[in-house]
């Protein structure tokens, strides 16, 4: 989340589980559903991310609180809920950091302020925060152990692309009106979309060694999250469907699949397990 939407109640989602696997005709195939929500059936559950095949961070917000949010880790193997952080300030966005100890999320903290915090994943510390002078994150990735991009909140939802290094107190601007998924590919670029209007949306690629920015492919009408298969291959929603895009072999986004079966309205978020063979869905 971490755009400006704190000290209120956020929306309801919840959270679905797949097994995912490639058929024959190159097309992925999710199947055997599970619900992984029960725990907060009327709360907000979003932003998954695996940090082991088996194991999905994610942040829960639990009524009837309006102002809290915290991270929370499920155990796929085991069935067991974890509450990761009990803080008196809300964090978004967990993600495994590469060194492969720590998390780093989006805290608010007391003065609104919207900054990047490393935590170890033994919570054995209070963490610290990773750019100091950074004020406005609203989301993050992963490029290696010091590089990493940013989205940075800014006004008229005219947010901005900027790469960023620990040793660096200024972030470098690399586009602007993008939207809030940033993907890591397997050699190391930025997947990122570019909104042109509420309902055209580009995907692109940012190349960090050659700072050049490509143009992969349009995404559905009005939809900005997507996820990375480890074989390169695209998926989005487009309200219930689950669609695909492989580079090397399509033009255009393929339907896989209609999670409407499961009573889905509209995919938001998607997460891939690290590999392959797991596919968490936030739906509305």
């Amino acid at each position: 989340m971490a755009v400006s939407l704190f000290a209120q109640r956020l929306p309801h989602y919840d959270l679905l589980l797949f097994s995912i696997n490639q058929r024959p005709d190159s097309l992925w195939h999710p199947f055997a559903p599970r619900f992984l929500t029960a725990f907060n059936p009327t709360g907000y559950n979003n932003q998954p991310q695996f940090f082991s095949p088996y194991e999905i961070y994610l942040t829960v917000q639990q009524p009837p609180d309006t102002t809290q949010t915290d991270i929370y880790a499920l155990d796929l193997l085991l069935n067991t809920l974890t509450r990761i952080t009990a803080t008196a300030t809300p964090e978004y966005s967990p993600t495994r950091m590469p060194d492969g100890r720590r998390f780093s999320v989006v805290r608010v903290e007391a003065d609104g302020s919207q900054r990047l915090w490393a935590l170890p994943i033994d919570r054995t510390s209070a963490g610290h925060p990773l750019l100091p002078k950074v004020n406005n994150v609203g989301y993050h990735c992963w490029l290696r152990d010091t590089l990493l991009a940013l989205f940075l909140v800014g006004e008229s939802n005219n947010h901005t692309l900027a790469i960023a290094t620990l040793a660096s107190a200024t972030p470098r601007k690399i586009a602007v009106g993008i939207g809030r998924c940033l993907q890591k590919t397997a050699d190391g670029r930025l997947a990122f979309v570019q909104k042109l209007s509420a309902q055209e949306i580009l995907l692109k690629l940012y190349h960090p060694l050659q700072g050049t920015v490509e143009t992969v492919v349009r995404m559905p009408a009005g939809t900005e999250d997507f996820a990375l298969l480890p074989d390169g291959t695209y998926l989005a929603g487009d309200g219930s469907r689950l669609l695909q895009f492989y580079p090397r072999r399509q033009n255009s986004w393929t339907p896989i699949a209609d999670l409407s079966l499961y009573g889905v309205e509209k995919i938001s978020r998607i997460a891939i397990s690290p590999d392959g063979h797991l596919l968490a869905v936030v739906v509305e």
